[in-house]
């Protein structure tokens, strides 16, 4: 299948995401272990920019929907910055104690909440930068249940976390003594191998990604070999797909639902993207030219192209 290979990052990338910049242009906001995070035209994967600074892993990057001026970045050097989109010049640092795993804006671009391995969410003023943050515990410390990612909703104060555990939560700011909302995934296929105890591994149970559909009310997860798609409002289960071996999200992986809601690419552990039908689970098609695992994929907001990043270190368009 013809599709556009866009270099640039160095190593593994880690996420990610489309931006829509008004009527007639895409970004494309790239993370890698690189360290550098980078933005492109979200339509061809032209090189538009490199953010600078960070000293390692860069593990999620996000560009404000509202007014595409701010950038937002976690690392794996124990912090989280605040970029100008337009000069790529770094506005903040915000110190942490762990690595910074997941970042988001809010809708209306006025905080920034981060995801942590110490298990807490910060929330951070874009305004008032240096302002001491809001913090919330949802997780203890240690790997088993660190936050893997962080998504903020239409609904003000209302937040939606990811565990390695496979937890999905739902947490209100205004109540930060527990969640408000919170479901249990299994990624695993217990018929598939008996051996298995019906408690997952926190290995193989792990959210290795979320992302929110406004248009159709949905949060679609990648755990363990599952796509699973949850109802943002009550975290139930709408759907789950079971994946084909050999591809599983144990190590990486991502999914991505098509902005029409009527089916859903993945790509993971091997090197191949695999579109579904969301209703029947049918295989439609699959994408091949990675040589390396796939990280994170996502559709274009008009559906016409999918991008997916890679262990290979390249971005590729289909």
């Amino acid at each position: 299948m013809h599709h556009i290979v866009s270099r640039g990052h160095t190593r593994p990338l880690t996420e990610i995401n489309f931006v829509q910049d008004g009527p007639n242009r895409t970004l494309l906001v790239s993370s890698a272990h690189d360290k550098l995070p980078q933005i492109r035209n979200g339509d061809t994967g032209d090189w538009i920019g490199t953010f600078q600074g960070h000293k390692g892993a860069v593990w999620s990057t996000k560009v404000d929907t509202l007014t595409r001026t701010l950038a937002i970045s976690g690392s794996g050097d124990f912090t989280a910055k605040l970029w100008c989109v337009s000069t790529g010049k770094e506005l903040y640092e915000f110190k942490h104690i762990h690595v910074v795993k997941s970042v988001d804006f809010s809708h209306d671009t006025l905080h920034i909440a981060t995801g942590c391995q110490d298990g807490l969410i910060r929330i951070y003023s874009t305004v008032s930068p240096s302002l001491s943050p809001t913090e919330i515990r949802v997780s203890e410390t240690g790997m088993s249940a660190a936050i893997t990612k962080v998504l903020w909703t239409d609904i003000e104060n209302m937040l939606l976390v990811a565990k390695r555990s496979g937890e999905v939560q739902q947490w209100d700011l205004r109540c930060p003594d527990s969640p408000v909302l919170s479901t249990q995934l299994n990624g695993l296929s217990l018929s598939s191998s008996p051996s298995l105890s019906p408690s997952p591994s926190p290995s193989l149970s792990s959210v290795m990604d979320m992302e929110l559909s406004r248009n159709h009310n949905l949060l679609l997860t990648t755990c363990g070999r599952k796509v699973t798609a949850l109802n943002v409002s009550s975290l139930s289960i709408l759907w789950e797909r079971e994946m084909p071996l050999p591809l599983s999200f144990a190590e990486e992986g991502g999914s991505s639902l098509h902005p029409d809601g009527s089916r859903f690419i993945t790509g993971g552990s091997d090197l191949w993207l695999r579109e579904f039908n969301v209703e029947s689970g049918e295989l439609l098609r699959t994408f091949k030219g990675h040589h390396g695992p796939v990280r994170c994929v996502r559709y274009h907001p008009n559906g016409s192209v999918v991008a997916s990043g890679s262990e290979d270190g390249t971005i590729r368009l289909w």
